[in-house]
């Protein structure tokens, strides 16, 4: 490592601080129940604490759903956190979670380390693999470092152990990803936002800790704010989907859905799933992952919404998408000065505070093989 700066010594003070606070917190618990899903309304664990779990995914084992995710409660704009480490919670009945505590820890002593809270680490998805029997949780980081880090543990609980970081699979800059596995072939695909170019597809290797096949591109040689990120893969019957959203920052957009009849295959693009969405924006949010309700054919998108504090209309997508586009290519979009001043100050990455951030959980309905989404103030499973 190298001799610290003096700014990194005085930073690294503030994050011990938070460490600190975070290993010795005590729970002083003010229980917390619920019978029913609010999506975008602040969701409360089980001892009354707000739930910090973003970017997340739902891993279901032996009569529990596993919630993990990024903790935003210190990505407040004042102290250069990105992440503060990825937490987890447990549910049996996807209502009332139970905080389980920590399965990554930032690093907070080593700028150079891909787990230090400034990095720009996002969306972490884990897998069981079946030829060793571990856990294996791969997270991205986003940025100049665009490259994925990956992690083993012995249970779905941890503790995970860093086994690989600052990977970009067959020399691709790595971007927002989703990992699934094919029960029928044993074998697992790597889905991931390559280059902001395509959404690529890559057999991952036996130990689910590197992927160097490519089978299959999609959406590929889109410019942004087109290109595709938060790729959330899942099956149906004999198809798969992917739905994923475009490439706006915090900003929410319109996602699309894509279908396939195998992971090793180009998919189709379909169109938005939201219905009747007057934001044209997903409902303000953005899908992180859809997973079936475990012995039932329904399925549930969860969903961010990273800016609380803004309610996006169509008018205001439509200048978002013009804003992002016109940096890239000029000569298809165009917009204001006054648009883009305005977008920049609700929508720069470093000072948006996603500690406010909020969750959009909803029902994915079905119509054939067509899925869509409608909004609910308020629902149950």
């Amino acid at each position: 490592m190298k001799e610290l700066t003096a700014e990194q010594r005085k930073r690294i003070a503030v994050f011990k601080k938070i460490d600190e606070k975070e290993r010795n917190r005590t729970v002083v618990s003010k229980p917390h129940h619920q019978s029913s899903i609010c999506p975008g309304k602040e969701w409360l664990d089980t001892d009354g604490r707000k739930i910090e779990a973003h970017g997340g995914s739902v891993y279901y084992e032996d009569g529990l759903y596993y919630w993990y995710g990024e903790n935003k409660e210190y990505t407040d704009t004042k102290n250069k956190v990105w992440t503060w480490g990825m937490k987890m919670y447990s549910s049996s009945d996807l209502y009332n979670w139970d905080y389980r505590g920590y399965i990554i820890y930032p690093v907070i002593d080593d700028p150079s380390s891909s787990i230090y809270p400034t990095k720009k680490v996002d969306r972490p998805h884990i897998l069981k693999c079946p030829s060793t029997g571990k856990y294996v949780c791969w997270i991205k980081l986003c940025g100049e470092d665009a490259c994925f880090t990956i992690f083993e543990a012995p249970s779905i609980t941890g503790p995970y152990t860093m086994v690989r970081e600052y990977y970009r699979p067959a020399g691709h800059r790595a971007g927002d990803f989703d990992m699934v596995e094919d029960k029928e072939s044993g074998k697992a695909y790597l889905f991931f936002d390559a280059d902001h170019n395509s959404l690529l597809c890559m057999e991952m290797a036996e130990d689910y800790l590197s992927a160097e096949k490519q089978v299959c591109s999609n959406y590929t040689n889109s410019i942004r704010p087109f290109t595709r990120e938060a790729p959330c893969a899942f099956e149906r019957g004999d198809k798969k989907y992917l739905i994923s959203s475009c490439m706006t920052g915090y900003a929410p957009n319109r996602s699309d859905w894509a279908v396939s009849d195998r992971w090793d295959e180009e998919f189709k693009s379909m169109g938005s799933p939201h219905l009747n969405d007057k934001s044209d924006a997903s409902f303000n949010s953005q899908i992180a992952k859809v997973f079936r309700v475990e012995g039932t054919d329904k399925y549930i998108a969860m969903a961010d919404r990273w800016i609380s504090y803004i309610r996006i209309d169509a008018s205001l997508a439509d200048i978002i998408r013009r804003v992002t586009g016109s940096k890239y290519r000029p000569d298809l979009f165009s917009c204001t000065k006054e648009e883009e001043k305005k977008i920049y100050l609700i929508n720069h990455l470093e000072s948006v505070n996603t500690s406010l951030a909020t969750y959009v959980w909803l029902p994915v309905q079905w119509k054939d093989d067509r899925p869509f989404i409608e909004w609910k103030d308020e629902w149950t499973i």
